[in-house]
């Protein structure tokens, strides 16, 4: 299965570093690749999401969407927040979700965004600097904007 990466934020806070990712650690899915989130290479769409979140599971066939239609201008990267890695496999084969997915079993992404609430869904530009943080729910249309932006950025 191919991992994913999106985050995104609903109720952003203030705390730490905003123009940048933290250095956590994600594995992905299928346990064979271990990188960090600051590590990751843009542009890209970070979405960190869990299957008990409903605006969560709303999401995820937009992402995979925007994901068929743009995924050679942009990296869609997934991070299930808290569960246990068949759970969230088992979800997105359901939902045909195809883009690399990752997991923090232990929420370590979460913390080191200083929030609480998912989904939340970070956008970088090919620096690998934040162009967009959105605490809630996106759609197709909120996805491409954000991807125009980080790629004029």
């Amino acid at each position: 299965m191919a991992a994913c990466l999106a985050v995104v934020g609903v109720g952003c806070s203030s705390g730490g570093d905003e123009s940048s990712l933290p250095d956590v650690e994600i594995v992905s899915l299928d346990g064979t690749e271990t990188t960090s989130l600051a590590d990751l290479e843009g542009p890209a769409v970070i979405n960190l999401w869990a299957t008990w979140c409903v605006p969560c599971r709303r999401e995820i066939p937009a992402f995979e969407e925007v994901h068929q239609a743009r995924g050679d201008e942009v990296r869609f990267v997934g991070i299930n927040v808290g569960e246990d890695s068949d759970v969230a496999a088992e979800y997105l084969a359901e939902v045909g979700a195809t883009y690399d997915q990752f997991a923090d079993s232990e929420g370590y992404v979460i913390t080191e965004l200083d929030t609480t609430a998912m989904p939340i869904t970070i956008v970088i530009d090919a620096d690998g600097t934040v162009t967009e943080r959105r605490l809630g729910q996106m759609d197709v249309d909120d996805l491409d904007a954000a991807i125009d932006e980080a790629l004029t950025s």
